[in-house]
């Protein structure tokens, strides 16, 4: 086991949360904004597996929650849960930054991690995007985005209640914050697809008058 963690270089042991390792390699002359071969730090790796504490650490020892890699990705482009991306955030990360290719973050994650689209969205103001005309509903994403907004709920919850806990603080209005949100983010999702179907009804409706004519 000691070796094991002891092959871990910076990078992978920010990714596994290791934070013993993390701390040992940097008091050895290692940095929170050590960049790897492909331009990825401890922060992007930290923020991408949501190792909170770990975050923590690196930002304490001069970790750059802004930092961007090679292709203009910050450590917010990487996250694939709602808390890394609310910890960052409120950490100074600017939810507003687009990368080379002109995307946001919440561009960036919008088909894997729509819930996390959808908070960064809620930060920056910015406009969900139109569905392509043409496209058709999916049950696959819309059983997508339930899936991972109830895990997402469910691992918030768990976290305001641990919190809670420790503080000895009553979590019942944070709670209701959080249920009215993703129910307030599943109405939108909802009306997004709804107004996909409509676009793709229209275009076909449009397609069969040019037919006709």
């Amino acid at each position: 086991m000691v070796q094991a963690r002891a092959a871990k270089n910076l990078w992978v042991a920010a990714s596994d949360g290791d934070i013993a390792r993390v701390q040992e390699l940097i008091a050895s002359g290692a940095t929170a904004n050590d960049k790897d071969e492909h331009s990825y730090t401890p922060m992007h790796a930290a923020a991408s597996y949501a190792h909170l504490p770990l975050l923590e650490y690196l930002v304490s020892v001069g970790g750059d929650v802004n930092l961007p890699d090679d292709d203009g990705d910050t450590p917010l482009f990487t996250c694939e849960s709602v808390d890394a991306a609310r910890w960052l955030v409120e950490h100074g990360a600017n939810a507003a930054h687009r990368n080379d290719e002109g995307q946001t973050a919440a561009d960036s994650v919008e088909d894997e991690h729509p819930a996390v689209a959808a908070y960064l969205r809620s930060v920056t103001g910015e406009a969900a995007p139109a569905a392509p005309a043409g496209a058709e509903v999916s049950q696959y994403a819309v059983d997508q985005y339930a899936s991972r907004q109830t895990d997402d709920l469910l691992a918030e919850t768990q976290r305001i209640m641990e919190e809670a806990e420790r503080d000895g603080t009553d979590p019942e209005e944070r709670l209701r914050e959080v249920v009215g949100r993703a129910v307030r983010q599943g109405f939108n999702y909802g009306g997004e697809l709804g107004h996909a179907a409509d676009d793709a009804a229209a275009t076909g409706d449009d397609a069969k008058r040019a037919r006709g004519e």
